[in-house]
């Protein structure tokens, strides 16, 4: 591919081996081309990797390396591996990056909007350093199959996302947000390494626009979490006090629907913090037809006025 907006011999795809290099090397990429779009070093579209450049599967950037205000638009670069790496100003959008590894690196001022991060590793410790994001976009972000551990994200924007299959585990929020569709997404506040957060796992978090579906919160009393309200969200209060109430009522043979929902809560309440007093869950995780939705939102809701009057 080449492209007459880039200048020299070989456009784009000339450009695209001069800027892999330089990431290898750790070149300033800023002597590459004297292009530039709002602020930002031009690098939009090119090519670092995948099967039309020709190269391996896997792309390293030297450890340590600084990226500073520079913008990767539309770039291909599946496989990108930062090590102990700082992005400043930096623009991902509607960039390939999927199966990105992203090993003790911080993000500051970035934008990932309509990116592709499928099977993308957000955060990976090293020597007892994690990634972090600072004020970073993540709108309309494909995340599928995505991981991260021990990271910390403050004043991010996680808007109309496609989420799906992926954990966050020991990683804190602040001052975040989060809209779209999120389906079997698990937040835990155990870290792998022992990493001892900062404060709450979650701090000033609005889920009030999202879709929950199979979405996990391990280890989260959910204090300072906005969520959503209304159908298909099924919110009860005494929380610990209904799961203890329904998972006596249901029966654990016989009924394959009721046997089923008691594992799911009864799965659910290991995992949860002793101190959480919401629970909250899509109407479809509770059932496969609707009778048996609303068969288990009626037990629900009588455990629930149960326990507002032994309170």
């Amino acid at each position: 591919m080449t492209s007459d907006r880039h200048p020299g011999p070989g456009g784009v795809d000339a450009l695209s081996v001069e800027v892999l290099e330089a990431l290898q090397r750790g070149t300033d990429l800023h002597g590459l081309s004297p292009l530039s779009i709002a602020g930002r070093l031009d690098l939009r579209s090119i090519r670092l990797g995948g099967e039309e450049s020709g190269q391996a599967a896997g792309i390293d950037v030297l450890p340590g390396a600084i990226l500073s205000d520079v913008d990767f638009s539309g770039a291909e670069a599946p496989g990108l591996r930062l090590v102990r790496a700082r992005a400043v100003n930096c623009v991902f959008e509607k960039a390939n990056l999927d199966g990105l590894e992203a090993r003790a690196t911080d993000f500051v001022g970035c934008s990932f909007a309509g990116a592709s991060l499928r099977g993308a590793q957000l955060s990976l410790p090293l020597d007892d350093r994690y990634s972090s994001y600072e004020d970073v976009d993540f709108s309309r972000v494909t995340l599928s199959g995505a991981s991260c551990v021990d990271a910390s994200f403050k004043r991010c924007v996680f808007s109309r996302l496609k989420m799906g299959a992926m954990s966050f585990r020991g990683a804190n929020f602040v001052d975040c947000s989060f809209s779209g569709v999120l389906r079997k997404v698990v937040f835990s506040g155990d870290s792998l390494t022992g990493r001892e957060l900062p404060g709450r796992v979650m701090q000033n978090v609005d889920f009030s626009n999202a879709v929950l579906r199979d979405v996990e919160f391990r280890g989260i009393d959910l204090d300072g979490v906005s969520l959503p309200e209304g159908d298909p969200h099924i919110l009860v209060k005494h929380y610990q006090c209904v799961l203890g109430k329904i998972l006596g009522r249901l029966p654990v043979s016989g009924q394959p629907f009721t046997y089923g929902l008691r594992a799911y809560l009864a799965a659910e309440r290991g995992h949860s913090h002793p101190a959480r007093e919401i629970g909250i869950w899509h109407r479809a995780s509770l059932g496969k037809t609707p009778e048996e939705q609303e068969y288990a939102i009626r037990m629900l809701r009588a455990c629930e006025s149960e326990c507002e009057g032994d309170g």
